[in-house]
């Protein structure tokens, strides 16, 4: 069957599906379609009644989703989380940050509050040092503690 997928600026994109396929493999489908993280989507049925989506679970059939429904595909931003950076010294400062911050932008505001160059900082969190990616590449999630070790000099 045929669903479309409405986004908030009015665009409308064709899917095919069927009824046994869950909202979670809907999901998974949207993101390779239109690239918009599984995580981050909210899906809301509107035949006749307002219906959320909400379980990846369940099949679209569950839903009493039919050929030519339409679903309106919300995309929601994760909002910040607080942190916690405990320094050399036994300091703890509270950080706001988003989950899909990258690590070299949360260095630079280290860099900003600490006064240590990102050069010499070693960001370790849950046994791991932190080198690149996303913050929740290292699983740091709300209350965290990130700890900031300085690099040696020397050779």
């Amino acid at each position: 069957m045929e669903i479309f997928i409405t986004m908030l600026d009015g665009t409308s994109h064709p899917l095919t599906v069927s009824p046994q396929d869950t909202v979670g493999s809907l999901k998974i489908r949207i993101q390779d379609k239109l690239g918009e993280p599984a995580e981050t989507q909210r899906l809301v049925c509107d035949n006749g009644q307002r219906i959320t989506l909400g379980d990846d679970s369940r099949t679209l059939g569950s839903y009493n989703l039919r050929s030519g429904s339409r679903v309106s595909l919300l995309v929601t931003r994760p909002s910040t989380i607080q942190v916690f950076l405990r320094n050399e010294k036994g300091q703890t400062k509270t950080f706001h940050i988003r989950p899909d911050e990258s690590v070299k932008d949360f260095r630079m505001r280290v860099q900003e509050t600490e006064g240590v160059p990102e050069s010499q900082q070693r960001l370790i969190h849950e046994g791991r040092e932190m080198m690149a990616g996303k913050l929740k590449d290292y699983d740091v999630k709300e209350m965290s503690t990130i700890y900031l070790a300085l690099r040696l000099r020397g050779g």
